[in-house]
């Protein structure tokens, strides 16, 4: 078996919480051979139909999806721009696009989403299904995004080599991630406290997916896909606490603030090499 990202066979075992994890020696990436694409799919439908706040998660994003929408509009100067969304959940950020004048799309696996997407902006614009499913035509977006849905897909590299074909030349990928170098971090330093965390109502403050990606894994990964030019940066962090990971809001503002300030530091400090935040931000460009 080789690493998705690098192609090393440097893998080895990584136990977290009982789970078993292949992680790749070289390149940081951690996956998991246990969950099946079925098993994603079912949590990822039941989930987001049944738990997700989407409406305090898409306030929470405001500010990201306005400074994403900033950069690729500064960076793509065609008049008519398209932007294809993929795992678009209930359309929040296609919403925001359009009134920036993109064409937009978005491709969502969750009925309730996607219907929910659709109603926003237009039931022609929205495909309920998966990526590949969609068969756009080759070249017909000026950007893509993928915003915290790359963990969940059945092939990231197959997702990213499709996103590749559909982009036209100069066109730009963004996608962010969570950032398994911080998740371990949080649980390294969570797990000996967990139960006096649970006595306080605090959730663990870690997320492990079945791709579990850091900066240089997810490098490799789009090079390999075709992509270049490639930017990752930490992604600005949400506010507040739309999953309610403690009773006191301020608690986890300042928390979140801390942490967003060490990695800011540690990146400036390193010159970029040290990427250390929650999350990833990633633009790259089809040449």
């Amino acid at each position: 078996m080789k690493c998705i990202c690098c192609q090393s066979n440097q893998l080895i075992f990584e136990s977290i919480e009982s789970k078993k994890y292949h992680k790749c020696n070289f390149c940081g990436f951690m996956f998991s051979s246990d969950i099946t694409d079925k098993n994603v799919r079912d949590t990822v439908l039941s989930y987001y139909q049944n738990h997700d706040p989407h409406e305090k998660i898409a306030t929470a994003k405001q500010t990201f999806f306005k400074s994403a929408l900033n950069y690729l509009t500064s960076e793509i100067k065609t008049h008519k721009k398209s932007i294809l969304d993929v795992g678009c959940g209930f359309g929040y950020f296609l919403e925001l696009a359009s009134r920036d004048d993109w064409s937009v799309f978005g491709i969502e696996i969750v009925d309730t989403a996607a219907q929910s997407a659709k109603k926003r902006v237009g039931d022609k614009n929205i495909f309920h299904g998966s990526l590949k499913d969609a068969q756009y035509p080759d070249e017909c977006f000026d950007a893509i995004t993928l915003w915290d849905v790359l963990v969940m897909v059945d092939s990231p590299f197959e997702d990213l080599q499709e996103c590749y074909r559909m982009l036209k030349r100069r066109g730009k990928i963004g996608i962010r991630v969570r950032n398994v170098l911080f998740q371990k971090m949080t649980y390294t330093i969570y797990f000996p406290f967990r139960t006096v965390a649970s006595w306080l109502n605090i959730k663990r403050p870690y997320v492990f997916h079945r791709y579990n990606f850091r900066a240089k894994s997810l490098h490799l990964l789009l090079e390999r896909a075709g992509f270049r030019r490639i930017q990752i940066t930490n992604s600005p962090l949400t506010e507040g606490d739309p999953y309610s990971h403690t009773r006191i809001d301020k608690l986890t503002s300042v928390l979140k603030f801390l942490a967003d300030s060490a990695a800011g530091t540690m990146f400036q400090l390193s010159r970029g090499r040290l990427i250390t935040g929650p999350s990833l931000l990633v633009w790259a460009e089809k040449l």
